[in-house]
């Protein structure tokens, strides 16, 4: 019963955020305010369908939809990219609510969102959680780990969303583009400032992951376990970013080369979640 439930508010969930996508494409191309506020409040909907997907998740299996348990058929909705695609909307909700000006970057992030959860749905079915590593290896850092990893993963989607809406918005700027009234992008410096908290988060927070991950696998039981591949990309992706924010702060870069760092490295992630077998 429950799995039937959580099925179809992940099915509502995807279709609102391709909803969402259309209409704050159609918003933005016509300059109608009202399409995109319509937008930003279907996004909460969609999230809130997805949340109680998480919820029946948490409720059935104790634990966070980062695959099914040993001996249970996952499902598209257990998947870490769908949980990542949660947890970047929970992210910038808290902005949008806090700064509601910010709130025309759900048109980046709701087709981010949707991206992810349906390459969640179409990707093949992850390995169970608990058969992925000795029991001996579970342990308290477990939960930092995943939390500390999906939350620097969810900031650095932030930081891409608001990189694309500089670049546009700088592009307008550039080109003297007239914009329709009642319908704007935030000023260049409004970006760059959720940029800059984005970028600053994301290294903290993946940091957390991959050191607490390194004190998860520090036991006895771990040492005939290998070094993954994905833990190699994961360090070498927060180096990446560690150097270009680097740049930032001792180079004085602008604006606009924190931003295509910010797309690049989220592609670089993507590669990683896709194309290298999980830890």
């Amino acid at each position: 019963m429950l799995e039937a439930i959580g099925g179809l508010l992940f099915l509502t969930a995807i279709i609102g955020y391709a909803v969402v996508s259309a209409l704050y494409a159609a918003g933005l191309a016509k300059g109608n305010p009202r399409l995109t506020d319509r937008a930003w409040y279907g996004l909460g909907a969609a999230h809130l369908a997805h949340t109680g997907v998480i919820v029946l998740h948490v409720l059935r299996f104790s634990a966070l939809p980062l695959g099914a348990p040993s001996g249970m058929s996952p499902g598209p909705w257990d998947h870490p990219l769908s949980t990542l695609a949660w947890v970047l909307l929970a992210v910038s909700g808290a902005v949008g609510f806090a700064r509601p000006g910010n709130r025309v970057l759900g048109a980046f992030v709701a087709p981010v969102a949707l991206g992810l959860a349906l390459a969640g749905l179409l990707s093949p079915n992850v390995r169970p959680v608990q058969s992925m590593l000795p029991d001996a290896l579970q342990s308290v850092w477990f939960p930092v780990h995943t939390l500390g990893t999906y939350g620097g993963l969810a900031a650095f989607s932030l930081a891409f969303a608001s990189g694309i809406g500089y670049l546009l918005q700088a592009h307008r700027l550039k080109s003297k583009i007239v914009v329709a009234p009642g319908i704007k992008l935030p000023a260049l410096s409004a970006l760059d400032k959720v940029n800059s908290w984005a970028f600053s988060a994301g290294l903290v927070l993946l940091a957390l992951g991959i050191v607490s991950g390194t004190f998860w696998a520090a036991t006895p039981a771990a040492v005939d376990v290998q070094v993954r591949s994905k833990a190699i990309v994961t360090v070498a992706i927060w180096v990446i970013y560690a150097v270009g924010w680097q740049g930032r702060l001792l180079l004085g870069w602008d604006g606009r080369r924190t931003a295509w760092l910010s797309i690049l490295g989220f592609v670089g992630l993507c590669v990683s979640v896709l194309g290298v077998a999980h830890a």
